[in-house]
């Protein structure tokens, strides 16, 4: 009996019909574990601020994610490959809805509208005001009032967040005049100064009668003078985290003739 030539023509065809096969099984596979990645940010849409903590959810017949906008108003969701419904929503704001079809990794910012809200009857209870410039969270913590910094006197110089952190106990000035702190006994330089968690190695000049944060630009400012986060670092003495305002450019567009 002799052996069947391998270069016969049925082998030839069963091998293209089984590469056909496993081309048509295995193709729809990989194309339904295909993801990408849709990101942007969530503003709003008269001031351009970011919405902190605004939603976006994806979702269509078989698969549906969603993210939270982080401090800087970013989101950024994972999906499948195909086309969905996506929704971006926060509280106070009206939700908005757009129709994307995935197949590729996208960039999309979106911009939510003010809504009103008809209320129901609200009471509403007046207290003092509160007069301190710190407010004490937490042991080892202050955290600046913003707005009270803007009514510190000032001789020379102009306001500034760190001649206001002066005042406070465990803090000590590092010169007359100088916008430098010692804080419970340690160095300038052992202290570790964030502004929008970038570090700034020299917070003031010429000589320390300016500084180089604006006070009317900061929108939060807190120094740990103890205990601080590990998020932080290592540093001996003491952290200021100090963040800014993000409006958008109409809020500080300007016009002379």
């Amino acid at each position: 009996m002799k052996p069947v030539p391998q270069n016969t023509p049925f082998l030839k065809n069963l091998l293209v019909a089984f590469l056909l096969w496993a081309g048509l099984t295995t193709s729809p596979t990989l194309a339904q574990t295909t993801k990408f990645t849709i990101s942007g940010t969530l503003r709003d849409a008269k001031t351009g601020e970011s919405l902190i903590g605004a939603t976006a959810f994806a979702k269509n017949a078989t698969a549906n994610s969603g993210a939270a906008a982080n401090a800087y108003g970013f989101y950024s969701i994972t999906l499948p490959a195909g086309q969905y419904n996506l929704t971006a929503q926060f509280i106070g704001y009206t939700p908005k809805t757009i129709t994307i079809d995935i197949q590729k990794n996208q960039t999309l910012d979106l911009e939510l509208s003010p809504q009103s809200v008809d209320l129901s009857e609200v009471v509403v209870s007046a207290t003092k005001q509160e007069e301190n410039i710190v407010t004490r969270n937490q042991m080892g913590m202050e955290k600046l009032n913003v707005e009270a910094i803007k009514n510190v006197p000032v001789l020379f110089g102009e306001r500034d967040v760190l001649k206001v952190l002066q005042l406070l106990p465990g803090v000590k000035s590092a010169g007359e005049g100088n916008s430098g702190f010692f804080v419970r006994g340690g160095a300038a330089d052992q202290n570790l100064i964030l502004l929008d968690e970038a570090t700034v190695y020299n917070a003031s000049h010429l000589l320390g009668f300016f500084s180089v944060f604006n006070s009317d630009a900061i929108k939060d400012a807190t120094l740990y003078k103890g205990g601080m986060p590990a998020e932080y670092g290592g540093r001996l003495s003491s952290v200021l985290d100090i963040k800014l305002n993000n409006y958008g450019l109409e809020v500080h567009r300007f016009k002379s003739e």
